[in-house]
């Protein structure tokens, strides 16, 4: 298989795993907050990756839409609805699954630039970039979470 399909790949396997285990009420509520901490922040740390020199996607060919591969914020929209839907509700938890997390995505960035996909920095960026990334994205999903839930917050009812 050419490199330049893997990502269309592991981008189908998280859309058939998602359609499999989340439910369809679940998936439209998370799918917001999946496209804001997933693939806008993919977007934007492509684009810092790609303005510094210091990473980048390589590879893409006609998938690539200005150095950002196009599968590659829908890869991570999913992923972050498959996040929060298994996101533990007690803290400590959610302390072991955010290092999880975190650590699962360095793991997985060493993986995609070994297999081509992705040019590397130093070890040092991509775990400084997830350890922000998914920081920012579980306080910012529960701080969401929590202003939907307090009394007079506008829903989708009103």
């Amino acid at each position: 298989m050419a490199v330049k399909f893997i990502p269309m790949v592991y981008t189908f396997i998280f859309v058939l795993t998602m359609v499999a285990v989340v439910p369809r009420a679940e998936i439209r509520r998370l799918s917001i907050y999946g496209i804001i901490f997933g693939a806008i922040f993919d977007v934007i740390a492509a684009a810092i990756g790609y303005f510094t020199g210091l990473f980048g996607y390589i590879n893409y060919q006609e998938f690539g839409i200005m150095a950002v591969h196009f599968f590659a914020p829908i890869s991570w929209a999913v992923f972050y609805v498959l996040y929060f839907y298994f996101l533990p509700k007690k803290n400590i938890y959610r302390y072991v699954y955010v290092l999880s997390g975190i650590f699962y995505s360095v793991m997985f960035s060493q993986v995609i630039s070994k297999l081509g996909i992705l040019k590397p920095g130093p070890l040092i960026y991509p775990i400084s970039l997830f350890i922000i990334w998914f920081l920012l994205a579980t306080w910012g999903y529960l701080k969401l979470v929590d202003y939907d839930k307090k009394p007079g917050a506008k829903t989708e009812d009103t």
